[in-house]
């Protein structure tokens, strides 16, 4: 009987001692945070995904500048051979605007305008200064617009044969981009 008498009294002093903690199971005298009247802070926007020549050719074509047979190129079909090698572009396409050539080969600019992007800026400026540089030294190959987007990685070219207020409205679309 002492023993049961001794299990009693350890029961009940574990049971005092548990009440005299308190209801919550801890005792904690922080006065709880105020309540926030403003909305919790909205996530940031992700960052937009960088932009590919299919991209800005079906932005163009929506824009509905006069766009037509776009096409994107692959290493089978890029005219310029630069399509993943370095110092080329990443992507390319192109199609046919009013006022370019459409006896010209497909995937020349010549047709209308031709989209090339770049792994950097650094890259697009250095294409764009090369084809005038080219152009600059041989008149005969003709002249072109060239319009970025995408902070400078894109190289839209244009058709000199274009006219300006065609080319202006792609730089328009491009520049909304």
């Amino acid at each position: 009987m002492r023993t049961r008498h001794a299990i009693v009294a350890i029961i009940a002093a574990t049971a005092l001692t548990l009440t005299g903690c308190g209801g919550t199971g801890s005792r904690d005298d922080t006065p709880a945070p105020a309540a926030s009247s403003a909305a919790p802070a909205a996530k940031p926007p992700a960052p937009a995904a960088p932009l590919d020549a299919k991209a800005v050719l079906a932005n163009l074509t929506a824009a509905k500048v006069g766009v037509t047979k776009g096409a994107v190129q692959n290493e089978d079909t890029d005219p310029n051979n630069l399509l993943g090698r370095p110092n080329g572009y990443t992507s390319r396409a192109s199609a046919d605007l009013p006022g370019g050539d459409t006896q010209a080969d497909m995937g020349s600019v010549d047709r209308g305008l031709a989209i090339e992007v770049f792994p950097t800026v650094k890259d697009a400026d250095r294409r764009a200064a090369y084809i005038k540089q080219l152009q600059e030294g041989a008149p005969i190959l003709g002249t072109e617009y060239h319009y970025r987007a995408d902070g400078g990685r894109v190289l839209v070219r244009v058709s000199g044969k274009v006219k300006p207020s065609q080319a202006k409205k792609v730089e328009q679309v491009l520049a909304a981009m």
